[in-house]
């Protein structure tokens, strides 16, 4: 394992791991913050049932995200925190492993080629939307290549300052590109493709689980995200519960499904954290990366795309599930998306963790070079 990231140490602090847990925790939940954690839940909330109420797909997520990107650009003081997100993974988490049963376990065999794909659809994505944001936006190299670099948004944005970009303008990027994913996979699959929009029978449970069950793994799931964050690996909290529920699920241990009302608390949560995200950004900054971002963000597709189709073609897996894993949103997100149209989360979720790893794991390897490249590139110009 590679030394501790820049990324791996922030979801320590964000976790509330490591230095003075007590001082972190205190200042979450001092009075201030929770008003504006509960101010940006009621928002995401409200948004939430708008969109339900209007039909919109996935309402709970894209309502939310809407609401409360509006209310964030406006400068109202809503907060849905990293480390709210970061528990909701863990539910996302436990979701996901009820994909993974032994039928699915046997298709394991045939996906090493496309996690491979996975990998080489990075550097792939990132040059194209470098070319794009270097020469037509003219952004130096180091916000340039980071912004369109697709995944680990949280790593990248916190690697921009180190490598001599502008890290404000990297997080917003990457948090535009995510919630333009989030608002165009729908878009595709409920209108393109023509797949049945989700109710609330997609995810009402076939056979609720026991108490027995979920105490066993909720425990199991705690111990394990625990040990991931301790061993600093990226995204503890939705791999440690994946894991458990995978490994209690696949010989029988714990049966049953999780309630349906867990899952659009997760959609809710999700959303309204993507969209506090652009809190404090005046308009016109919000408006000149809102467009380069929506160009990426279509280029970056079209990729994805390509590497779907030949997803498809090698292993024959749904086409829709092989756009969703190579797409360039979060993990959590499009995983969520993937359960909410039965489209194999497993194969979702496996794939967008090999590319999140593949950044994770190469930026530190790469940042000196990288550094240095980008500074001679910007003292030419």
């Amino acid at each position: 394992m590679p030394g501790k990231t820049p990324n791996m140490a922030a979801e320590g602090e964000a976790s509330g791991i490591g230095g003075d847990w007590r001082a972190v925790w205190a200042e979450r939940l001092s009075r201030r913050n929770l008003a504006k954690l509960a101010y940006g839940l009621a928002v995401g909330a409200a948004g939430g049932w708008a969109a339900e109420e209007a039909g919109m797909p996935l309402a709970w997520m894209l309502g939310a995200l809407f609401a409360c990107m509006a209310f964030s650009v406006a400068g109202q003081p809503v907060m849905v925190p990293i480390w709210l997100r970061m528990i909701f993974m863990g539910l996302i988490g436990l979701f996901l492993g009820e994909s993974f049963t032994a039928d699915a376990a046997a298709q394991l065999s045939r996906w090493p080629a496309t996690i491979l794909m996975a990998v080489a659809y990075v550097p792939t994505g990132a040059a194209a939307c470098y070319l794009l944001f270097r020469h037509a936006a003219r952004m130096p190299r180091g916000t340039a290549l980071l912004s369109g670099l697709p995944g680990g948004m949280t790593a990248v944005a916190i690697f921009a300052q180190g490598l001599g970009g502008d890290e404000r303008q990297v997080a917003l990027s990457q948090s535009m590109r995510v919630a333009f994913v989030v608002l165009l996979a729908p878009a595709i699959a409920f209108g393109l493709l023509g797949l049945p929009a989700p109710t609330a029978e997609t995810y009402a449970a076939e056979i609720p689980i026991s108490w027995a069950d979920a105490g066993l793994l909720a425990a199991a799931s705690t111990v394990l995200a625990l040990g991931a964050a301790r061993m600093r690996w990226p995204l503890p909290y939705l791999i440690g519960p994946l894991i458990a529920s995978a490994a209690l699920r696949f010989p029988g241990v714990v049966e049953g499904q999780l309630p349906a009302w867990l899952v659009e608390l997760a959609l809710l949560v999700c959303g309204a954290s993507i969209g506090t995200r652009f809190a404090g950004v005046k308009m016109g900054v919000f408006a000149a990366t809102l467009g380069w971002t929506f160009v990426g963000t279509c280029v970056l597709m079209a990729i994805s795309a390509v590497f779907g189709l030949a997803a498809q073609w090698l292993v024959g897996v749904d086409l829709f599930a092989a756009m969703l894993a190579f797409a360039p949103g979060g993990v959590a997100e499009m995983s969520l998306i993937a359960i909410a149209i039965d489209a194999d989360p497993g194969f979702v979720a496996t794939h967008h963790m090999a590319r999140i790893f593949a950044i994770l794991f190469a930026l530190p390897l790469i940042a000196g070079r990288l550094g240095r490249w980008m500074e001679g590139g910007d003292k030419r110009r």
